[in-house]
């Protein structure tokens, strides 16, 4: 219901976000639940740093094909370089090896479930800082949101005491 409230603030015959973006949700969901679930028995086998540093390494090299890095356009210099070394390192490398640990020590579902607050904070940070408009029907949907983490997060300790 959340959901459904923030791409559609409440009107049922349309979308608040663009088709392009309905598809990329969706991809973005369906891939979540992918990179949570398939690495599950190497986890188990191995670190996730080495996990994490073969799947890049490898999801490098196919995309080399697709787009070679060492024919990039516009202007590199130093701060180029660093802003770039700071997305991998910040954007990239810390946050997947962080959710993969996450995985590894609390299980896929809990971190999916954590991880779902993540597309709420970006979107407060575009209501506060690029002064985007939030309706009404938008702070319901996220408040459905956030309550079902909540209500799903309750459940699980109630369930937890109950077996011990």
């Amino acid at each position: 219901m959340g959901t459904f409230l923030l791409v559609t603030h409440g009107n049922f015959g349309s979308l608040s976000i663009s088709p392009l973006a309905l598809f990329f949700g969706l991809m973005s969901a369906v891939t979540l639940a992918f990179y949570t679930l398939q690495p599950i028995h190497l986890l188990n086998k191995y670190n996730a740093a080495i996990v994490i540093g073969w799947g890049m390494l490898l999801g490098g090299l196919v995309f080399c094909f697709v787009k070679p890095p060492w024919e990039v356009d516009g202007i590199w210099d130093i701060y180029t370089y660093s802003y770039t070394a700071f997305i991998v390192v910040f954007g990239t490398l810390i946050p997947f090896y962080a959710y993969l640990t996450a995985v590894k020590l609390i299980g896929g579902q809990k971190t999916s479930l954590l991880a779902s607050a993540e597309p709420l904070s970006a979107a407060l940070l575009a209501v506060l800082w690029l002064n985007t408009p939030f309706r009404e029907t938008d702070w319901i949907g996220t408040f459905c949101i956030i309550g079902t983490i909540v209500l799903l997060g309750i459940t699980k300790n109630e369930e937890r005491k109950r077996i011990s």
